[in-house]
């Protein structure tokens, strides 16, 4: 069994191409559910129950370590912006004690929503970044597809199951 310990190395691309500046820290994008409160007789008061497939807001905020062409190329407020994460995760074997490698794959489609230039200091990083809202946001490790989320066509599946078919068929 393989246990993750860290990410040993990775690379933003758009479009295929490697987006060069991109700072050394990502914060992905949160999922929460939106709910709705289920009370009355027999519940023993209120009780939250999520709304499967209907989400808060997603996004995600990419830090460059200064203005460059690249930051432009996804600011673009009438296109979506398709990024992809590449990076190998780095464990242990359970059984052995060997170090092992296992690729993930983040995938996200967003507009903008907001862009801060940074600041400007001599001999110092400007950590200019940009923020999307997301419509589209999946975590492939290794060739398991663990969680995807397509809110324009009402897809979510978690951990290789797709739990809005039966919705998406009834619709």
């Amino acid at each position: 069994m393989f246990k993750t310990h860290l990410v040993n190395r990775y690379n933003v691309y758009k479009g295929g191409k490697q987006l060069i500046g991109v700072a050394g820290e990502l914060t992905l994008p949160e999922v929460t559910n939106l709910t709705d409160t289920m009370e009355g007789a027999g519940t023993g008061g209120n009780m939250d129950i999520p709304v499967i497939g209907l989400l808060d807001d997603m996004e995600m905020q990419i830090g460059f370590m200064s203005l460059c062409e690249d930051i432009f190329s996804i600011m673009d407020p009438t296109e979506a912006t398709d990024l992809t994460m590449n990076g190998a995760l780095q464990g242990t074997n359970a059984g052995s004690g060997a170090v092992q490698y296992r690729n993930v794959s983040i995938s996200v489609r967003g507009i903008l929503k907001q862009f801060s230039p940074g600041t400007m200091k001599s001999g110092g990083r400007m950590d200019s970044s940009v923020t999307l809202g997301l419509s589209y946001y999946k975590i492939v490790l290794g060739s398991k597809t663990m969680l995807e989320i397509d809110r324009l066509n009402g897809v979510y599946i978690i951990n290789g199951k797709d739990v809005l078919k039966e919705v998406r068929d009834m619709c």
